[in-house]
């Protein structure tokens, strides 16, 4: 039987993809009480991932709420996998990039052990970590303070560090992507790093999978068109292609494996 994480997850993931679940649908799908599923959408609810509503559940289209690194890595560890990939191939020997932190970006990580006399730096320690076994990659870190919950660090020290240099791509994941509110993520600091990294970067690439679209944070990184590359997933809705089209984006996607 799935753990109570797992299954509140996998209730989130449900209820993104359907629009709507029933509390009745849901126990049966889990070998659950109504009872239990109940219990995890009051949960679910307080943490901002779902909105209950007579009896069902239905997408918290307003702003989402943090999850942790290990929560995130449950969630489209596959199409992550797939746009980590993807995204690699932007990369050259003799490039010199900053790997934001995040789920996706580790994908990209792990997909440039073949490359030669690459530079990466990063505020992500599991980034680094992915790294330390990529012979031709040297890793640099930005150091500063570490957020536990999201393996990342940020703050004037992280910051400080990464002002003399300039790099030419920078890969930025990103908490939540909407047309109005632009490319944001849930924490102060790591918002201004990562406008920085943009600043010192020639190329600026968002990786999303498209459950991140729609969605928002409380601090923006960058308006909605202000990228040079999109790598996503086949999911994207056709009115953010359409609008990142038009103000000139590529953007890059990948079949989603269903």
């Amino acid at each position: 039987m799935k753990s109570a994480v797992e299954r509140r997850m996998e209730i989130v993931n449900v209820v993104n993809r359907d629009g709507k679940a029933r509390v009745e649908d849901l126990a049966a799908q889990f070998d659950v009480s109504s009872v239990t599923i109940r219990s995890d959408l009051s949960f679910l609810e307080k943490n901002g991932y779902v909105v209950r509503s007579h009896g069902a559940a239905i997408p918290n289209t307003g702003v989402i709420a943090e999850l942790t690194v290990h929560e995130k890595r449950r969630q489209n560890a596959g199409i992550k996998s797939l746009i980590g990939q993807a995204a690699a191939k932007l990369i050259e020997s003799g490039d010199t990039v900053i790997l934001d932190s995040g789920t996706t970006t580790r994908e990209i990580a792990s997909s440039l052990k073949s490359l030669e006399d690459v530079v990466v730096m990063t505020n992500g320690l599991d980034v680094a970590m992915e790294l330390a076994s990529a012979p031709g990659v040297e890793v640099l870190m930005s150091g500063g303070v570490l957020r536990k919950n999201a393996l990342s660090f940020s703050g004037s020290q992280a910051e400080h560090s990464l002002k003399n240099y300039r790099f030419d791509k920078v890969f930025l994941g990103v908490d939540g992507f909407d047309l109005r509110a632009g490319i944001t993520t849930h924490n102060e600091q790591e918002a201004s790093l990562n406008r920085l990294m943009c600043e010192i970067s020639e190329q600026v690439i968002a990786v999303a999978d498209s459950s991140k679209f729609g969605k928002r944070s409380c601090h923006m990184i960058r308006e909605f068109g202000n990228i040079d590359i999109l790598v996503t997933d086949s999911d994207i809705p056709e009115d953010y292609v359409q609008g990142l089209r038009e103000m000139k984006v590529d953007v890059i996607i990948v079949e989603k494996e269903y």
